[in-house]
Parts: C-alpha cells; structure tokens; sequence
C-alpha cells in the first residue's frame, strides 16, 4: 500500500520509531522537501508562529509523527484535495504554548489544492489512446450554481490554468465498464528530474497502481488503528477530498467524440478517490487519537476530529 505504518503507540527499545513498515521504493524515487505550507505556519494559538524546539531537556509532552489538521479551516475557502507532506528531517516543533506546552516531532504538513474547473482529455501513449486526463483548473470558475450542473455543461468558458491533472488508465476507452487501470494525481510542479532532485514534494506525484487493492490495504490499517494495536500512520501516499471536489463539473471537449466515455470515468474515478478520502480520514483521527492518549494530551480530545467534517 501507499502509506507508512508500523510499531508506534508503545517505546519499543531503541526508540519509538526503530522498526517501520515502509511501502517499497517507486521510480522516480521520492525525495522530501520542505511542504508549501511550511510548520512555522502551524499553531493551535494562532498568535505564536511555530518553531523548533531545540531544548531536548524540555518535559513537555511529544506527539510523534502526527499531522494536526485540526488547526487548519477547511471550510470557509475549501480546497479540492487535501495533500500531505513530511520533512526527511524529524525535528521537534512547538504545536502549542498554551494552555499548557506541545510538541511535535516530525510533523505531517497538509497540502491544500485548490481549483475552479474541470477538463478532460485523451491520456495517449505511443500514438494510442489508454485513458483519460482530468485537468484540474484555475481562472473563472463556474458559479455555484453551474457547480450543480445548472447551467449546460458546454458553456463557452474563459482561459483556465491547470494546477493538477488526474491520470486514469483504463482497459478499453470506448467501453464505460471497463474497470479502472492506475490512478495518478500529479501536481503542476511536478516532473522526474524535480522530483529525483528533491525539488518537487513527493505528494506532487502520486500513483495507485491498482485501485482496489490499495482501498483493501487501507481497510486494514484503519481496522487496527481502530482496534488499538500499535501501529503508525503517516498519510503522504494518500490524500482528502472535500464536497467542493464533489461538485466539480466535468466540461465537455469540443474537439473529442468520447464525452460520455469520459464522464463515466470521471464518475468512477470520483468514487475511488472519495473512498480514499474516507479511509484516509478515519485513519488520521484514530492515529492522532492513540498519539493524544499516548502522551495524555487530554485538552486535545474533544477538538483534534473536527476537521474531519471538511472532508469527504
């Protein structure tokens, strides 16, 4: 599966995060770079920017490897994707000064996408059509009410700017029942060379080579979080989406006769990355609620899930 799991409630010898089931290497590989939404930015106080903590004689209590969403609002200006990033180096940052102080060592930073408009067109390899592209965009969105389809799909629109696309291969183009093949999420600043340079951030580029199997690897971590056993989650092969991604319009191209075709993929490439969303999610908050009972952050319990209603 995608995502980083292993021993991490209990301190086994050697440290809490000495032995980690880490899912094996991709091509290009995955280099971490600092996240566009840097920790300094993260604070449940607001007022006090977040920092390092370089006093390892602090007792404060630790939480380790969490991603506090929490203190992020996905409501008034929401994203379409929830992306997430850690540093390569595991320093521990202040996540609180008051009430009491917090710290957090290797923090999971969330990237948020946003976009106005959807487009699609022919994913093609060596002249043959084996899939569909979906460009999420930027410029002059619809309004809300062309966001529920209101409004007839074919509307002459002004220049867009793509932000991300969403690969999709499937095994017949032609044929709306062919399953999904993979699923890649690729961000605009993502390319190979960046990418083994360390320059792009590796949720710039993310691959799910078989969709059903990762949602039943996912199922199973949730299912032992969810049960109490020891085990870690960090989300950075995974991501959220909101209702705004939900109410995405899917515009049709004028100059391809595959619309329906497309449309039918863009539903099924939908409900694979809602269900993502959903497991995702759920195996956030049960891994930072084990980290909050683990250090007895109790002021934490009552508000650290309430992101969760941001997504879906």
């Amino acid at each position: 599966m995608g995502a980083i799991h292993g021993p991490a409630i209990a301190l086994p010898p050697g440290g809490l995060w000495s032995s980690l089931a880490v899912s094996p290497p991709r091509s290009p590989p995955l280099l971490a770079t600092d996240s566009i939404l840097a920790v300094e930015h993260l604070d449940l106080n607001g007022d006090v920017p977040m920092r390092v903590d370089a006093d390892d004689a602090d007792e404060s209590p630790r939480l380790e490897q969490i991603c506090p969403l929490w203190i992020h609002n996905l409501t008034s200006k929401p994203p379409v994707l929830v992306l997430f990033d850690q540093s390569a180096h595991t320093e521990t940052t202040l996540l609180q000064s008051l009430p009491r102080r917090l710290r957090v060592s290797g923090a999971v930073t969330p990237r948020l996408v946003r976009a106005e408009a959807l487009n699609w067109r022919p994913l093609v390899e060596a002249g043959e059509a084996v899939g569909f592209v979906f460009l999420l965009g930027s410029g002059s969105g619809e309004s809300e009410d062309d966001d529920y389809g209101a409004k007839p799909a074919t509307r002459p629109r002004a220049r867009i700017d793509s932000i991300a696309r969403i690969e999709v291969r499937s095994s017949s183009t032609s044929d709306a029942d062919a399953p999904l093949g993979s699923v890649a999420i690729v961000q605009s600043s993502y390319s190979p060379l960046a990418m083994a340079s360390g320059m792009s951030d590796p949720s710039s580029f993310l691959l799910f080579e078989t969709p059903e199997a990762h949602l039943d690897s996912m199922r199973e971590v949730r299912a032992q979080l969810q049960r109490g056993e020891d085990v870690g989650y960090i989300p950075t092969r995974e991501l959220c989406v909101t209702s705004k991604f939900d109410r995405l319009v899917l515009r049709s191209n004028p100059s391809e006769e595959d619309n329906d075709v497309a449309r039918r993929s863009w539903q099924k490439t939908k409900s694979f990355l809602k269900s993502i969303s959903t497991l995702t999610a759920d195996s956030v908050t049960a891994y930072n609620a084990a980290e909050i009972d683990r250090v007895g952050a109790f002021e934490l319990r009552n508000g650290h899930g309430l992101w969760r209603g941001g997504v879906v």
